[in-house]
């Protein structure tokens, strides 16, 4: 009976195996197309004529300032959520046994803002909807009202 050897392989050096490798390669390749749609959309408004230009201009400055509007009511969510949030822990009684020191106070802050910010940022209990909604047709009827002065 005749042993047979099969060739050599190191882990990894398959085409499918190699998960680094396609991984940056697919990394490389995002970020090529991604200058490439830069540049086109670049040409694309370089084209088109002044009036155009101007309207798609305002419909990107528009989209920024939604942005901002969205993240300052989740700002203010957050903000409200921490101090919520402090008002419970403060009727939460201390330790005695071992006490609490300075330090884990002040670790508990800081996780409790985080964790806030995250609560805030994902959906929260719906304040930021709610004031974004509310908000939003202010700054619109704001910004028509600059758009006409100018």
């Amino acid at each position: 009976m005749a042993m047979q050897i099969g060739p050599l392989t190191a882990p990894g050096l398959e085409g499918s195996g190699n998960t680094s490798y396609n991984s940056a390669k697919a990394a490389a390749d995002s970020v090529k197309f991604s200058k490439i749609l830069e540049e086109v959309q670049g040409r694309a408004e370089k084209a088109l004529n002044p009036k155009e230009a101007a309207a798609l201009q305002e419909a990107k400055a528009m989209e920024k300032r939604d942005k901002e509007l969205r993240k300052a009511c989740e700002g203010f969510e957050a903000i409200f959520l921490n101090m919520m949030y402090r008002q419970m822990r403060a009727t939460v009684p201390e330790n005695t046994l071992f006490g609490e020191s300075h330090a884990l106070k002040i670790f508990q802050d800081m996780r409790d803002d985080e964790l806030m910010k995250n609560v805030a940022a994902g959906g929260g209990i719906g304040i930021a909807d709610m004031m974004y909604k509310q908000l939003k047709p202010q700054v619109e009827s704001r910004n028509a009202a600059q758009n006409v002065i100018k």
